[in-house]
């Protein structure tokens, strides 16, 4: 019989886990509606401003999934809430009052479902 390989066991490098899926390019689409009173109607010039930020540090840095959490994931008060069956998770940056709330689609794309330049989800 023919010999396929010379090698006698699995290679010792690990293959790619599952969280190597969070490495990918962090992408953002809007791909419903917005949910009431956190939309771009009801943002200022100041939060229009903070949302371009958020988008130059993110989107324009090409940073990864994984490096987006590290610097904006919001871990107070649980990192995720299920919200009509999806994982919704939010996002801000030290004591800026701007977040911006979504969930990861199939296609690995933060779809944004509500923009809150003033944090006043919680105050709901």
């Amino acid at each position: 019989m023919k010999k396929l390989t010379n090698k006698n066991s699995a290679s010792s490098s690990k293959g790619a886990s599952l969280t190597a899926l969070r490495d990918v390019p962090f992408k953002f689409s809007i791909s419903e509606q917005l949910d009431n009173k956190f939309a771009f109607k009801d943002l200022k010039a100041a939060d229009i401003k903070a949302l371009h930020n958020f988008i130059d540090i993110t989107i324009g840095k090409k940073l990864t999934i994984t490096q987006v959490d590290k610097l904006y994931l919001r871990t107070k008060g649980g990192v995720t809430q299920t919200i009509n069956n999806k994982d919704v998770v939010h996002y801000g940056k030290d004591c800026n009052s701007f977040r911006v709330f979504g969930y990861y689609n199939s296609e690995n794309y933060f779809n944004i479902t509500r923009i809150d330049p003033k944090h006043k989800t919680n105050a709901e």
